[in-house]
């Protein structure tokens, strides 16, 4: 099944043709999926989908089986009206969260309780399955994935990610891909320059966790990314519900930001204390 599209899809593929410009990578040259997805640190299903709406405005194209770049001076359209799926993401994590889902679905138990059509049913399972809360089952039904339970279990976790994803910038050697900080700061702005609805609580956590991927995979070390990769999702359910209002939102992106600012200009101790600070606060 196709993916839907997002808005991280759409930011994913303005960050990629910013980076080619930025980069001045001449027309023709090929363009591989699993290269991007590394440059801008996320796994090669959201860049897949980026990549349909690169080619469908014509900046790439494809030539037999090869995809390149065709034209990236070819302005990417304006997202559309926000995808309801979204929405019926948050509402399902709530749900579970509350208690008021079983461990074990079926696409007809989510459409009674919610509402909705098979086909918007079937779209939002797939975007949980893509952030780790949910599993198919090998015969019908979906389970949804071990998360955090409860706020013993959350605080255990933040403590763990405290002494971890600190560490990981203070490696020797550690290195951010300028295309992933580039991407990274691209996507907070665009949060930062509209009003937030908790609606969009997917998108922000989806960014939240490409960004702390990307920062841990700057260390080189595989356990860092091991580790960040396994908060990621234990902590997937709970933040697909974002409950903490628009002023937290924003302040995650700018302390972003602030971490993004100081690793650019060398300072990666400052950038470690930063990380901690932002932690330290609730949300992402």
């Amino acid at each position: 099944m196709t993916a839907p599209i997002s808005p991280l899809h759409h930011d994913l593929a303005r960050a990629a043709r910013q980076l080619w410009l930025a980069e001045a990578t001449p027309p023709g040259s090929p363009v591989v999926e699993a290269v991007l997805a590394g440059r801008l640190a996320v796994s090669r299903t959201p860049v897949r989908a980026a990549l349909r709406l690169l080619e469908e405005a014509g900046i790439t194209q494809r030539r037999g089986r090869l995809m390149v770049l065709a034209d990236p001076g070819r302005e990417l359209p304006a997202m559309e009206a926000r995808d309801p799926v979204d929405a019926l993401v948050s509402a399902i994590a709530r749900a579970r969260a509350e208690g008021a889902l079983a461990e074990v679905v079926r696409e007809a138990d989510l459409m009674r309780q919610f509402g909705q059509p098979r086909g918007l049913v079937s779209r939002a399972l797939a975007r949980l399955s893509a952030l780790g809360v949910v599993g198919r089952n090998p015969a019908q039904g979906w389970h949804f994935a071990a998360t955090l339970a409860g706020a013993e279990e959350r605080t255990a976790a933040m403590r763990f990610r405290l002494v971890v994803e600190p560490a990981a910038l203070r490696e020797p050697g550690y290195a951010l891909d300028a295309g992933f900080a580039r991407a990274m700061r691209d996507a907070h702005e665009a949060v930062l320059a509209r009003p937030w609805r908790d609606v969009e609580a997917v998108r922000l956590f989806e960014m939240n966790a490409a960004f702390h991927l990307g920062l841990a995979q700057g260390s080189g070390n595989r356990f860092f990314i091991d580790a960040v990769e396994a908060q990621n999702r234990l902590r997937a359910l709970v933040n697909a519900d974002w409950r903490f209002g628009d002023n937290r939102a924003h302040d995650s992106c700018r302390e972003h930001l602030a971490v993004l600012d100081a690793l650019e200009a060398g300072d990666n101790a400052k950038a470690a204390r930063l990380l901690e600070d932002h932690l330290r606060c609730a949300g992402p």
